[in-house]
């Protein structure tokens, strides 16, 4: 029984505050799909609420669970399941927005279906901590380098991300 509560706390951290953030960017597509070919800028929105839950991950990742939607272009959407977060590890810092069960890009008859994910990198060390990054300025400071990614099977779409502006409270 004691090996049960021992693995129950490794796993999961003590439940930080929920958050509620907003994202605005916009990607330069750098690998197109169809019709969206390579130096397109498209919208995207990702709205999301973390519940508070957390669970550590290897090499010091930090998984927050969160719930919401992430929309880019007019109609490719999917639902947010977690904010992942790292903190003065070896690589890059990073902040992840990631969202599965994505509808609205089939081309060729290839279901663009998932993982889309929103990804801002810095140098090693940028952020102090692996909590959720609450202002501007904490997504403002991962420059290093920034990519959306939507995938399928075979392929995918992506971009760089050339702007980006956060709204978090809670």
């Amino acid at each position: 029984m004691r090996w049960i509560t021992t693995a129950l706390a490794l796993c999961h951290a003590a439940p930080a505050t929920a958050q509620i953030c907003t994202i605005d960017f916009t990607i330069e597509v750098t690998q197109g799909v169809g019709f969206i070919a390579p130096g397109t800028e498209m919208p995207g929105t990702a709205e999301f609420e973390t519940d508070g839950r957390t669970f550590r991950q290897e090499g010091g990742t930090m998984a927050h669970f969160a719930t919401g939607q992430m929309t880019i272009g007019d109609a490719i959407s999917g639902r947010i399941w977690t904010l992942i977060t790292t903190s003065r590890g070896s690589a890059a810092d990073l902040i992840g927005v990631y969202a599965y069960d994505v509808e609205g890009l089939t081309f060729a008859g290839q279901n663009f279906d998932g993982p889309m994910a929103l990804t801002l990198f810095g140098d090693p060390g940028t952020r102090p901590t692996t909590a959720p990054p609450a202002t501007q300025a904490e997504w403002d400071e991962m420059s290093l380098r920034r990519s959306f990614t939507l995938h399928a099977d075979a392929d995918m779409l992506a971009g760089d991300v050339v702007d980006l502006t956060a709204t978090c409270t809670g």
